[in-house]
């Protein structure tokens, strides 16, 4: 009975009683009700004024998502002036001259920084926000596509002791880079590993766990302890940021394409 209940109706549910910061007490439905509050002063009375901010991303082996969507939708974000891009490139051997290639596309301000490591999604994060030099920094993988009004954004939902993690749309293999319901789908109950707040609160929760050598898991367990540090949290569905398709060891994402063969 319950599969066949559309989000709609079970994900408020899911969202009240079963959401995983939940189990630190039900403070914590007060505080994201408070952070649903401020996105609605946001959304219809005041937007805060755009802050210089740094795009952090740990990339290894995923440049062709990266160039073909992730860097030119940066270079068509508003306010450029304002945007640091800083990329922590554990030594990709997919396409040659990274840095050169980006740069191409990409005419703002770029920190690039390559090693010969191994790729954990923790440690090249941390690297990339370490570099960067904006207090405000933004966390995003590079298998997705930026709104334009990025930096707007991440003004309106970020302040001190205050983190955005959006809601973000996973586009369904062969799906064209548009929003629409069928094209992919929303992540509404997982999804937390991008993340717009200020560099001084991010180093305050502990940063993301570099414990977490394989796949998953780091996200949510830096989501939960931004809870255990009583800092508050915004979560808002956007819909120009997409997340596009790509082979993977996660089962959603294996989900996702069987479920897009099946429509």
């Amino acid at each position: 009975m319950k599969s066949r209940l559309p989000n709609s109706i079970k994900f408020p549910f899911w969202w009240i009683f079963k959401s995983p910061q939940r189990n630190f007490g039900w403070a914590t439905l007060w505080r994201d009700l408070l952070g649903l509050c401020r996105v609605f002063y946001r959304m219809n009375f005041v937007a805060a004024s755009p802050k210089p901010i740094s795009i952090c991303v740990g990339i290894y082996n995923r440049s062709d998502l990266f160039l073909t969507h992730f860097v030119p939708s940066l270079a068509q974000c508003a306010h450029q002036n304002l945007i640091e891009l800083s990329v922590f490139d554990c030594g990709s051997t997919d396409t040659p001259n990274l840095q050169e290639r980006i740069q191409e596309i990409y005419k703002g301000q770029l920190i690039f920084r390559s090693e010969p490591i191994d790729f954990t999604r923790s440690s090249s994060f941390n690297k990339a926000v370490k570099q960067a030099n904006n207090e405000l920094i933004f966390i995003c993988d590079a298998d997705f596509s930026l709104p334009k009004k990025l930096v707007q954004l991440i003004a309106n939902y970020t302040s001190a002791h205050t983190f955005w993690f959006p809601i973000v749309f996973y586009l369904y293999k062969y799906k064209p880079a548009v929003f629409h319901p069928n094209n992919g789908e929303w992540m509404l109950y997982g999804g937390k590993g991008i993340v717009g707040c200020y560099k001084k609160d991010y180093e305050k929760v502990g940063c993301l766990d570099e414990q977490f050598t394989s796949w998953g898991g780091e996200d949510e367990a830096f989501y939960l302890n931004c809870y255990a540090s009583k800092m508050n949290i915004i979560r808002t569905r956007e819909n120009q940021l997409l997340h596009h398709w790509h082979p993977s060891f996660n089962p959603k994402f294996k989900k996702l394409e069987l479920k897009q063969k099946t429509t």
